[in-house]
């Protein structure tokens, strides 16, 4: 970056604070210049599901889906690998955020979540009692966290 360019700014207050340290003349500063790692402790929270069917399927129903309610999900099925999380969304092919490609159905289709437009499918209903998963390797959070379906770093 030459002198006299601007930095790309994440908000119009970075940028005012920036130019007014300029106009200042105090030049040794440096505006976002390295990242620094840092981990978010393990926090106990509750999860009340939506439904329960008789047979020990939960099911969640969503029609807005933020980022946050996303990774908890994630976080919930991670930390409970014996439960049958299930989504019943009220439009499966609304963008998970703005000029994303990526649907909810998507979203749950790509980690690993079972789901369905709407109504709760008979198939569901009728299923026998959920079987248990005995360990979380295939459904960890690690894998979705730092991934493109949002990343601590998020939150």
């Amino acid at each position: 970056m030459s002198k006299n360019s601007l930095p790309t700014f994440r908000s119009s207050f970075e940028k005012n604070v920036y130019l007014d340290l300029k106009e200042r003349e105090i030049d040794d500063f440096e505006y976002e210049p390295y990242k620094i790692d840092y981990r978010v402790p393990e926090i106990s929270k509750r999860y009340t599901p939506d439904i329960v069917l008789p047979n020990g399927i939960i099911l969640e129903c969503k029609g807005w889906f933020p980022l946050k309610d996303r990774q908890k999900m994630i976080f919930v099925r991670s930390s409970n690998p014996t439960l049958d999380i299930r989504f019943i969304f009220m439009d499966a092919t609304v963008k998970i955020r703005k000029n994303s490609s990526t649907t909810l159905g998507d979203w749950a289709t790509n980690t690993g979540f079972q789901w369905a437009s709407r109504i709760v499918p008979e198939k569901w209903i009728n299923e026998p009692k959920a079987r248990q998963r005995t360990t979380h390797e295939d459904h960890d959070h690690r894998k979705y966290v730092g991934s493109k379906y949002g990343g601590y770093s998020s939150w």
